[in-house]
């Protein structure tokens, strides 16, 4: 059952976090020695990430993200630490991957890139090594753009429904349904398919005329459940949206709809080619992704630099967000570790489970779905360190 969170349950510093779980013992402790990993004490990460990989990866690993930077792409740019050099006119920031030998290039995506899924992109472009995707978008291109996804670094998704009509009390999902108010929300977004298909939501409460404007929730002073990101529209609408300016209320979706929403993707085809840098390079990403987990304030401050680099993007990042954002998203819950105990696996049964409800709907909008396609076409757990946990 899902539980519903106030702002004063869930608000938690990136200090407090730090020395939470720099106190506890994991066999991530061990993963990282041998992985070489040390404070990050200047923001670089030649000695934290020393695995060599010049003989089995590309001189470039590139990642192409589906949006601009923010905290839940932290992880990659911890691989860099503050070495990158930032492409204004490509979206890109750009540095050795440690001191492994190879340099990794991220790439910003959604308006960065015309609105391209990574997936697409992947097939038009072969300097592109990683993909991230969504267990819908690898559905729903399974056909077109076959992928495999090799590392996840959520485990739910990060959309809730919100509100601040203070008289509302929802704890779940069934409760919205059965209040029947408006849920306002992007038309054609597929998690309002699936609510609706499980009988969680009814489709003449949802209102599909969401562009992402705070204006009617303002104007109708929060009495309308909203979609948004625990990550993101819960902190603005508190701190950074004036109009507003106070608590919101939210339920998660994420424990009722079971999407992995940051796969991260290698081309089907390129799986046995890029199999001896998989086996090395994977971990990595594990151990990257923990580490940012552990402490994130050195590289939010990469992020921060390179958002404001970015200067004809209109993007912007806060210090509060980015904080605010790489700390929740632990105490909520969104990045912990898989139903095996191993940080970014995939749970193979919910995936096959969200492929057999979401595969017909997706057909139905006229999305290519393979025939039998099942989890294991596109999801594998193989190149995951069992000992690297948060």
């Amino acid at each position: 059952m899902m539980k519903k969170r106030t702002r004063a349950a869930v608000l938690l510093t990136a200090g407090t976090l730090a020395v939470g779980l720099a106190a506890c013992t994991t066999p991530a402790d061990d993963a990282a020695d041998a992985l070489g990993a040390v404070d990050q004490g200047d923001g670089t990460a030649a000695a934290r990430y020393s695995t060599p990989l010049a003989d089995v990866c590309p001189s470039t690993v590139s990642v192409q993200w589906n949006w601009w930077p923010q905290a839940d792409h932290g992880w990659t740019y911890q691989l860099i630490g503050d070495a990158g050099v930032v492409d204004a006119e490509k979206y890109t920031y750009r540095g050795p991957l440690g001191s492994t030998g190879i340099d990794l290039e991220i790439r910003a995506g959604g308006p960065a890139t015309g609105g391209q899924l990574p997936l697409a992109q992947m097939y038009s472009d072969d300097s592109i090594t990683f993909g991230i995707t969504t267990t819908e978008d690898s559905i729903g291109g399974s056909e077109e753009f076959p992928t495999v996804s090799v590392f996840t670094y959520a485990v739910k998704t990060p959309l809730v429904f919100f509100w601040g009509n203070e008289d509302w009390d929802f704890q779940n999902l069934t409760e919205v349904k059965q209040s029947g108010e408006t849920v306002l929300a992007w038309e054609g977004a597929p998690y309002l398919d699936v609510l609706t298909s499980l009988d969680l939501l009814n489709p003449e409460q949802i209102d599909a005329s969401y562009r992402g404007d705070p204006a009617r929730f303002v104007l109708e002073e929060g009495s309308v459940l909203q979609q948004g990101l625990l990550t993101s529209e819960v902190y603005k609408y508190e701190h950074d949206i004036p109009a507003w300016g106070k608590p919101v209320e939210f339920v998660s979706i994420g424990d009722e709809y079971d999407v992995y929403t940051s796969q991260v993707s290698i081309r089907a085809d390129q799986l046995e080619p890029l199999r001896p840098c998989l086996e090395k390079l994977v971990p990595l990403f594990q151990q990257a992704a923990v580490d940012y987990a552990h402490d994130p304030a050195p590289t939010n401050a990469v992020l921060l630099d390179v958002v404001d680099q970015l200067t004809g993007s209109g993007w912007e990042l806060t210090p509060g967000i980015v904080e605010w954002a790489s700390t929740i998203a632990v105490e909520e819950g969104i990045v912990a570790n898989g139903t095996d105990g191993v940080f970014g696996s995939f749970d193979i049964d919910r995936v096959q489970e969200y492929i057999e409800i979401v595969a017909p709907l997706l057909s139905q909008r006229g999305q290519k779905v393979a025939p039998g396609l099942t989890a294991d076409d596109f999801v594998t757990n193989e190149f995951l360190d069992p000992e690297i946990t948060l």
